[in-house]
């Protein structure tokens, strides 16, 4: 049992082009997370998720969120290649390019590892924007089972 802990999680700066988005917004009291309301959202989402058009992978779907010190709001999404029309009861949107701190980890929590991240590197999380999360469908949703993208400030020169 005596080795050296194992680094369990990949990270790196990436740089996403614009991204549109359809789906199912969820909103929760920040410090008291309402599971069943995600539930009621994510099985909604995978009920109708077959009238979202332009669908880019069938795959994967995305849950952009943000958050402050009172909501948070949780969007699962499906990605796709333009916004022509979004299904009563869903929204579509843009993300516009932007730099993030992509993390996976199989038995850490990558949110965790990115703030620290950040700290070594003299970064600073872009909260104007959205933090992203993808998952491949049949799989547990998970932290430890998605790709993270961390939103970064981009350094004025």
């Amino acid at each position: 049992m005596g080795e050296m802990m194992m680094k369990t999680y990949q990270i790196e700066i990436v740089t996403l082009e614009a991204k549109y988005f359809i789906g199912v917004p969820v909103t929760n009291v920040f410090d008291r997370f309402d599971s069943e309301r995600m539930q009621e959202a994510n099985k909604l989402f995978l009920e109708r998720k077959n009238e979202i058009n332009g669908i880019i992978n069938n795959q994967e779907y995305v849950c952009p969120h943000f958050a402050n010190d009172i909501l948070f709001t949780y969007i699962y999404c499906m990605e796709v290649n333009e916004i022509t029309e979004t299904p009563n009861g869903m929204i579509g949107f843009q993300v516009p390019s932007q730099r993030y701190i992509k993390v996976r980890s199989s038995d850490q929590d990558p949110y965790a590892i990115s703030q620290e991240y950040l700290k070594e590197n003299g970064l600073v999380n872009n909260v104007k924007s959205l933090a992203l999360e993808v998952f491949k469908f049949g799989e547990e949703q998970h932290l430890n089972n998605a790709d993270i993208y961390i939103p970064i400030v981009e350094r004025i020169m």
